[in-house]
């Protein structure tokens, strides 16, 4: 016997083939038949007009900041977005000391179009490091499910203050420390490295998003690090009318600079 049998919906099945109108059995959570399945099962749902899809699975979203204060994420899961990723871009709010978390948001309000009074008023500054971010998330109770990317420019921002929006090169000191940060992060759950080089991504007062003006080959080195993991980075390239890649990373070479 199922567990559950969904009556009647037109089932669109995300490879491709014609939408059908078809029952759909569901056993120890998995489907275990498409069809003629059957009237016996501990529950039965009439879907008739409803449309049945797998989940959909959004590669570059920027609820970085939203989810801390709305676990809905709307609206993305009320149009079939069942996991999303986060961090796209490199525009994020952690590593967030205290000090910078203004900047943070003063950047994030122009580079998203967000507003900053209500960025300022909903963001619950529950953490500071990586660790602590993904901490939140665990117990936020978010309708999706969430993967997060490293913030190339929060990593920066972090690092380098003010600095990293005007200065293109970090010192030895600084590098080392957005290391360690990046490694950090990845160790607790991260799954890529995102950032951008675009020439429309301006922050505050338009200055650069602080990775834009970082050598694109700098992220790729060192995400390259972390291939044989099998994270992956998230980068918008410089071309303006180009879409942001969502990519492998490159083979392992030397680690090259944040």
């Amino acid at each position: 016997m199922h567990d559950l049998v969904i009556r009647g919906a037109i089932v669109v099945d995300g490879v491709g083939h014609d939408p059908v109108r078809a029952d759909v059995a569901v056993r120890d959570g998995r489907i275990a038949a498409i069809g003629e399945v059957g009237k016996v099962a501990s529950e039965i749902v009439d879907a008739g007009g409803l449309a049945l899809m797998p989940g959909i699975i959004d590669l570059h979203t920027h609820y970085d900041a939203q989810v801390t204060w709305d676990p809905t994420l709307s609206p993305s899961p009320s149009l079939g977005v069942t996991t999303a990723i986060m961090g796209n871009c490199g525009f994020g709010i952690v590593p967030s000391p205290p000090h910078l978390r203004d900047l943070i948001m003063r950047n994030l309000a122009v580079v998203e179009g967000m507003d900053l009074d209500a960025l300022r008023a909903g963001i619950d500054w529950r953490f500071q490091s990586f660790a602590e971010y993904m901490t939140m998330l665990r117990g936020r109770g978010a309708y999706m499910n969430l993967g997060v990317l490293v913030w190339h420019s929060a990593v920066r921002t972090a690092v380098m203050g003010n600095d990293a929006s005007v200065r293109k090169q970090p010192t030895t000191a600084e590098i080392t420390e957005m290391k360690r940060l990046v490694g950090e992060a990845m160790g607790e759950g991260a799954i890529g490295l995102g950032a951008s080089y675009s020439l429309n991504h301006s922050g505050w007062g338009g200055v650069p998003m602080p990775s834009t003006i970082s050598e694109v080959s700098d992220s790729t080195r060192w995400s390259g690090r972390w291939a044989a993991r099998g994270a992956a980075s998230s980068r918008s390239p410089p071309a303006r009318s180009r879409p942001t890649r969502w990519r492998r990373s490159p083979p392992a070479t030397a680690a090259g600079s944040l």
